[in-house]
């Protein structure tokens, strides 16, 4: 995985930089979306320092910015954003696109919304002083559901919280994001384990940080 430039650009920076934009589409396609009916995908991994921030951020960033679906991307990772600053830089964007959003949501005394300039990007992140039960969060999705069209969900790591797969039987499906050469299989396993046991749906992984230690050039080899 390469680092996502740091350059703004005149689209607020909603590119991905990191998974193919086609590849993105191709799921964003197949997934049902209806007004007021949001759909709702979560990303979660094992461990900290996979990507699953920013893997979740590619997706809201094509599905926000180019194929303009009302799209809000949930972030669950209480501890490290406090200020819109915070908030910018977990998500590569700049702190200058940030606006409060022109309609009031639910709860906004204790999540902190964010609409992105020019898009149907809005991000929310739980105040810094609120401390949220599983059974919160399950009821504000269920909340935000008539208020967009997808719901993306940055989940914490099972390392970390067991909050993802608290909430993997209510949202639609599960994502999970896996380090290449840095996660362990057994940990896969244990993951999803606990996601099928909750009754989750499972729809797919994601292969994080992949590095080719043979040539490129040689796969294309006439053979």
């Amino acid at each position: 995985m390469n680092d996502i430039p740091a350059t703004a650009d005149t689209t607020n920076g909603l590119h991905a930089y990191l998974v193919s934009e086609n590849e993105i589409k191709r799921l964003l396609y197949m997934v049902p979306r209806q007004k007021n009916n949001a759909t709702i995908l979560q990303f979660i991994a094992t461990q900290t320092g996979i990507g699953t921030s920013s893997i979740t951020r590619e997706y809201a960033a094509v599905a926000g910015g180019e194929m303009g679906i009302s799209t809000l991307l949930l972030s669950l990772d209480e501890s490290t954003v406090v200020t819109d600053d915070d908030l910018a830089r977990k998500y590569h964007l700049s702190p200058s696109v940030l606006l409060p959003p022109a309609a009031e949501l639910p709860s906004a005394d204790q999540v902190r919304f964010r609409t992105v300039r020019d898009s149907t990007l809005t991000v929310a992140v739980a105040t810094a002083d609120q401390q949220k039960h599983p059974a919160d969060w399950i009821a504000l999705l269920q909340t935000w559901r008539p208020s967009f069209e997808l719901i993306l969900v940055d989940a914490p790591p099972l390392r970390k919280s067991y909050l993802g797969v608290a909430l993997s039987s209510h949202v639609d499906a599960s994502i999970i994001v896996i380090g290449a050469e840095e996660t362990n299989k057994s940990d896969v396993k244990d993951l999803i384990y606990r996601i099928q046991e909750s009754r989750g749906n499972i729809i797919g992984a994601i292969l994080n940080k992949r590095r080719s230690h043979i040539p490129d050039i040689l796969y294309n080899l006439p053979i």
